[in-house]
């Protein structure tokens, strides 16, 4: 059992705090809102924005496009709402026009959902052909909650869901992700009907219908999470290429030789460092140009289209996979109705998504105006060759549909820098056995701020939840609404939760007990930084 004494912090409404932003709150909070007695969450937080659980409702036809069985042709650009079950190059590597590209995730991926991923290589009429390498291997995707326990130690973002699924063409349709390793929630549907989520082989994700329909179209809402190392990561240098040589998958034998004599040309070996390999392999498929020329046709597609480096995004990926492949490095080829791009497997990693480029004309997002765009945690690694970049700056102004936000590494407005959390400033005078605090008032014509909580004493075991609830206010007593609001532990090094006031300055929390704390007493601190019209007060 373990004692705590004095503050926490709450979770707010959702429909009392859309997109309203959170002051100070890091990514790597990972902060879920939480309505007591509810599975799914009332809202996330990212980059300091309440994002409110998506709402039911029938198919907008302006901005989405529902997720259909009928399969894509494998040929150019996919069909919004369609499935690849192979890809088939082509010899058509000009700048294509503008595309369009249908949302589905809070904060949004544009244009990075994935939607087809592909992980072998088969020959059609002497052709290299990708596809799923066991296309007919599918395994449950299990509804997990909010509180799961990840599967490894690397830190994840969530991101919610929502989609339109369409049974008519079949029971099992495409159901869009975020990165392979993606785990699922929370899930609900509209009309309640039985779904069963599934992954093929190269994670691909299906929703299943196994049971009667009462229509053939169902919106599906979910939050789903991904390692933040799947956007960026830092490769492991000391490490063999081909060191995950047994989960990639084997080229056709009349194709090992052409693919070895490309990776040679390369200066590339399976003995050499991954690092070392996967950064050349980027830096020569980003250096692609798109040309209305394509490269010579000497009959052999995969060699003409990586010796030419000429192509948008399809054919780089494409030949990025095949010579990957050829080196002993797991890669799948990932594609969508706007960009194709590659996923390497590395040991430290897991997988990791690389762009290599390719862009069109223009690209037009829909239902993405109103959300945050997520941004990696981590710098690319990987070099970015100057015809990298001009494919990206051919877009110019024309991205539309898209929110301009501000910068990652920009610091967030309204943030006061005062000392590390839980730490009493001159500002701030003592509550410990009150359960409030105080900031008197002080420097920049900011007011006091005064913390005061409904209870200061929790009982709980160890792993489980404690709800706490609270008031910000004024020193004259007038609510202090949308204030970061922060709970840890004492001598703790990061917050157990973050959240935001209402208007009325109540905040409502329900927050998890580290399993792996000491059993004794403790004492939780309740801090809120302030804003720029109150100071910061903390309550021990």
């Amino acid at each position: 059992m373990v004692a705590i004494f004095a503050g926490a912090v709450a979770h707010a409404q959702a429909q009392e705090t859309l997109h309203e932003f959170v002051s100070d709150v890091r990514a790597d909070e990972a902060l879920v809102l939480s309505v007591p007695g509810q599975a799914e969450p009332a809202g996330i937080v990212y980059d300091g924005e309440v994002n409110p659980a998506p709402t039911d409702g029938a198919l907008d036809p302006n901005d989405e496009r529902p997720m259909t069985a009928f399969a894509g042709d494998g040929q150019g650009a996919e069909e919004p709402g369609q499935r690849s079950p192979t890809f088939r190059p082509d010899r058509i590597t000009e700048l294509e026009g503008t595309l369009g590209y249908f949302s589905v995730f809070n904060p949004t991926i544009a244009p990075f959902k994935r939607v087809t991923a592909l992980d072998g290589v088969a020959l059609d009429g002497g052709v290299p052909v990708l596809g799923v390498y066991d296309p007919d291997s599918f395994t449950p995707i299990p509804v997990v909650g909010v509180g799961a326990t990840p599967p490894d130690r690397r830190p994840r973002d969530r991101f919610w869901g929502s989609v339109v699924l369409d049974f008519t063409a079949g029971r099992r349709v495409p159901f869009p992700s975020v990165s392979p390793e993606s785990r699922i929630l929370t899930l609900r549907t509209e009309p309640r009907v039985e779904l069963e989520l599934q992954r093929d082989a190269a994670d691909n994700f299906f929703a299943f219908a196994p049971g009667a329909l009462q229509t053939n179209q169902v919106r599906v809402t979910f939050l789903t999470d991904a390692p933040k190392d799947y956007f960026n990561a830092e490769i492991l240098p000391a490490v063999r290429a081909d060191s995950l040589a047994r989960d990639a998958r084997p080229l056709p034998s009349s194709l090992v030789p052409r693919a070895n004599e490309f990776a040679r040309e390369l200066g590339l070996t399976p003995s050499m460092s991954v690092s070392e390999a996967v950064r050349e392999l980027t830096r020569h498929f980003r250096a692609f140009e798109e040309s209305e020329e394509p490269p010579e046709d000497t009959g052999d597609i995969y060699l003409d289209l990586s010796r030419g480096q000429r192509g948008v995004c399809r054919h780089r990926a494409y030949g990025f996979v095949i010579t990957a492949l050829s080196l002993g490095i797991p890669a799948r080829f990932v594609m969508n109705e706007a960009h194709a791009w590659v996923e390497v497997k590395m040991m430290n990693v897991g997988w990791m998504r690389i762009d290599l480029g390719g862009a069109a004309h223009g690209l037009d997002a829909r239902n993405a105006d109103d959300r945050p765009v997520y941004r990696a945690a981590h710098p690319d690694p990987l070099p970015r060759p100057q015809a990298y970049e001009d494919s990206y700056s051919q877009l110019g102004g024309s991205v539309s549909g898209i929110r301009e936000d501000r910068p990652a590494t920009e610091a967030p407005p309204n943030a006061v820098p005062d000392g590390p959390p839980g730490e009493t400033s001159s500002e701030e005078s003592e509550a410990g056995t009150t359960g409030s605090g105080t900031a008197s008032e002080g420097s920049g014509g900011r007011s006091r701020l005064v913390l005061s909580l409904d209870r200061h004493e929790w009982v709980v075991k160890r792993g489980l939840e404690i709800e706490v609830t609270g008031r910000a206010t004024g020193g004259s007593g007038a609510p202090a609404g949308g204030l970061r609001v922060e709970v840890m532990l004492e001598g703790a090094e990061r917050p157990l939760g973050v959240t935001v006031t209402r208007d009325d300055g109540n905040f409502r929390g329900i927050f998890g007990v580290p399993p792996g704390i000491d059993v004794g007493e403790y004492r939780l601190i309740v801090r809120s930084p302030g804003d720029t019209e109150y100071l910061s007060a903390t309550a021990r």
